[in-house]
């Protein structure tokens, strides 16, 4: 088995109108779209933001019947302390083969939102790490931890800034260690927001606290973003002796090899 983009969205999230027919002009063998799943979101004036979960299963179980490439199911949870046991109990009502687990939003606003740059950015972090701390503790679903920096993209944080936060961090990578989770390498935030040199630091901590399990992902939300940042994420991942990423299909982990 190829690698396979694990992270990608259609028009089944708010913030993209694209559709699976063109990420499958790539011709991909295995397709997983995560589609955003964010209670109370401020992007969308506090609304739920919840794939229609009958309508993507049955748009991909028509697909499943017009091509070769095998579909799976997939989400991008978006975690808010407190909202822990309602988005399990949403999970236990609706299976999904991949679950992203995300920090986007504090309850009041995305880390995205112009708001933060009124606000000092080493406060910003430090809410931002502490609250990713507190939802590991307590919610336990995920696979993979996506965007690790995703609350510090607004700002221009340097490596030697990031690391006034090593131990918490490192109390971070930990958990997710101890929960079997990956880190992912997020090109949106590798290409786009220019934070490879966060990455570049956090790949050999997360290491040496005997981090294993790595993916890449896209986030695409355009099909011309699909695989997007792959050979620079993945040459990154060879320099600090990486070998393979995994990838999820429900409770089954399947090692390959970097993409070429």
């Amino acid at each position: 088995m190829n690698y396979y983009d694990q992270h990608l969205h259609t028009y089944f999230s708010f913030d993209s109108e694209e559709h699976f027919e063109n990420y499958l002009t790539y011709q991909p063998e295995f397709f997983v779209s995560t589609d955003h799943f964010d209670l109370k979101n401020p992007c969308s004036q506090f609304k739920d933001d919840i794939p229609d979960y009958p309508a993507y299963t049955k748009k991909i179980a028509e697909l499943s019947n017009q091509v070769e490439t095998v579909f799976l199911k997939g989400i991008e949870i978006g975690v808010v302390p407190g909202q822990e046991e309602t988005i399990k109990n949403y999970l236990n009502q609706h299976s999904h083969d991949l679950k992203l687990m995300s920090i986007h939003q504090n309850g009041q606003f995305d880390y995205m939102d112009d708001v933060v740059l009124t606000k000092d950015k080493f406060i910003v972090a430090e809410e931002y790490f502490t609250q990713m701390n507190q939802v590991l503790d307590r919610f336990h679903e995920g696979d993979i931890l996506t965007h690790f920096e995703y609350g510090l993209r607004k700002f221009d944080f340097s490596v030697e800034e990031l690391m006034q936060f090593e131990t918490l961090l490192s109390e971070i990578f930990k958990k997710v260690i101890d929960l079997e989770m990956a880190v992912e390498l997020n090109a949106k935030s590798f290409v786009k927001y220019n934070n490879a040199h966060l990455y570049e630091y956090a790949i050999p901590l997360y290491r040496s606290l005997g981090g294993e399990l790595f993916t890449l992902g896209s986030d695409a939300h355009v099909a011309e973003d699909y695989r997007l940042g792959f050979d620079p994420m993945s040459a990154l991942l060879k320099k600090h002796n990486v070998e393979q990423l995994v990838v999820f299909q429900g409770k089954e982990r399947i090692f390959t090899p970097l993409p070429d």
